[in-house]
Order: structure tokens, then C-alpha cells, then sequence
């Protein structure tokens, strides 16, 4: 990705891209509910149960266990990228479907024909609620959303202790993947190569942290001025 153009790389658009895959599955499901409503409301058949079809049940039944399989996999990283963690998500309610909608494909085959698409129903608005959910926590962070209370207790630990010349840390704001803004005090005699040196490697020290995507070091010899860097609206 050219950097010149993007100046903060990639993990806004995937993101986006995120945002977009969980509308994509919302507008599917609801084709599927659409359709499967139509379907009830349509069958003329005087047969109380379908024809059970045992290819599409043993296909169902490989595609169960593969999901398995991958949502185990996706379980141990999903933490390492927001990415995985869809993906993780997306097993997840992948296992749900393919088991709920094989019990159910039996149960139209055998017990009440209705039951077929009204687990479709049943199993589409699950999906639809499920990635309505993750695309509100995307928003979240495309909007800016803070990192979680523990997470900015340790980058205050992190920078308070990195050396004795920071007197005092002044503001620590971490947001979207995660964009880490610290403001540490220092004293007014420190020269300006010391304190750009020790800036310059709290922010390495910060960068390496889990699902930090780059940090923001500013010095200042007090603080009691008014907000920095940014307008408040």
C-alpha cells in the first residue's frame, strides 16, 4: 500500500471492509427469511412432511465439521487481528446455522413440513441480529471509540516508569487499532536531544504492544495549558 497515499496503512479499510461483508450478510439473511415466509404462505401440498434428501444432509454434515474445525483454529488469533476475529465470528454463526438448519431439514423431512423454513427464518434473523452487533462495534472504531480502561492504565504504567526525567504524564488517549497519543512532562532544563531521545523510544516501546498501530509521544515542561494537537468541536 502506498504510504504516501495512505498515510495510516491499511487497518481503516479493513474495517470498512468489515462494515461491508456484515451488510452483505444482513441483505442475504433477509432474502432468506423473505423467501422462506413466501414459501409458507404458498404451499399448497397436502404432504405434512418433505422429502428427505440425504446427499444435502451428509454435505451439510462435512461443511459442519470443516466450520468446526476452523472456528477452533480462528479461536486462539482472533485477538492478534480484527480480521480473525470476524472470521472467528463468522464460523461461529456458521456452526450454528449448519447445525440448527440440519435438525431442522430433518424435522421437515419427518415431523411437520413447516419446520424447514421456519428454522431458515429462525436461523437468518440469529445471523442478522449477530452481524447487526458487529458492524456496531466496527462503527465504533472507525468512529474513534477509546481502547478499554486497561489498556490506557498500561500505557500510563508503561510511560510513568520508561525513565525518571518524565516528571508527570499529562494526557493518554488510545483509540481505533490502536493510535496512542501520550503527553509527558518533563523538566524545562532537560536538553532537547535528551528529551527526543527518550520520546522518541517511549514511542518505540509503545508501538510494540498488542494491536497498537502507532503512537504519539509529546513533550511539554508543564500542565496547566489547555488542550493540544486538536480542535474540541
Amino acid at each position: 500500500m502506498d504510504l504516501n497515499k495512505w498515510p495510516v496503512g491499511g487497518a481503516r479499510l479493513e474495517t470498512i471492509g468489515n462494515i461491508v461483508y456484515g451488510f452483505l450478510m444482513g441483505s442475504v439473511n433477509l432474502v432468506v427469511i423473505v423467501e422462506s415466509m413466501r414459501t409458507i404462505a404458498t404451499h399448497n401440498s397436502d404432504e405434512k412432511t418433505n422429502a428427505l434428501h440425504v446427499p444435502s444432509l451428509i454435505a451439510v454434515g462435512a461443511a459442519l465439521g470443516v466450520k468446526l474445525a476452523l472456528f477452533f483454529y480462528c479461536l486462539s488469533y482472533r485477538k492478534a487481528s480484527s480480521q480473525v476475529h470476524v472470521l472467528w465470528e463468522d464460523h461461529r454463526n456458521d456452526l450454528f446455522i449448519n447445525g440448527f438448519g440440519l435438525l431442522m431439514s430433518a424435522g421437515g423431512s419427518k415431523l411437520k413440513w413447516f419446520l424447514d423454513p421456519m428454522g431458515a427464518i429462525i436461523i437468518a434473523a440469529g445471523v442478522i441480529l449477530a452481524w447487526g452487533f458487529t458492524v456496531y462495534r466496527q462503527f465504533g472504531l472507525l468512529a474513534g471509540k477509546s481502547a478499554p480502561h486497561d489498556f490506557i492504565q498500561l500505557l500510563i504504567y508503561k510511560a510513568i516508569t520508561f525513565s525518571d526525567d518524565i516528571e508527570q504524564i499529562d494526557t493518554v488517549r488510545a483509540y481505533h487499532d490502536y493510535f496512542v497519543e501520550i503527553d509527558i512532562v518533563m523538566d524545562a532544563n532537560t536538553p532537547l536531544w535528551k528529551a527526543h531521545d527518550i520520546s522518541q523510544q517511549l514511542q518505540d516501546k509503545i508501538e510494540v504492544l498488542p494491536n497498537v498501530g502507532r503512537a504519539f509521544v509529546h513533550v511539554d515542561h508543564e500542565a496547566t495549558h489547555a488542550p493540544e494537537h486538536r480542535k474540541h468541536q
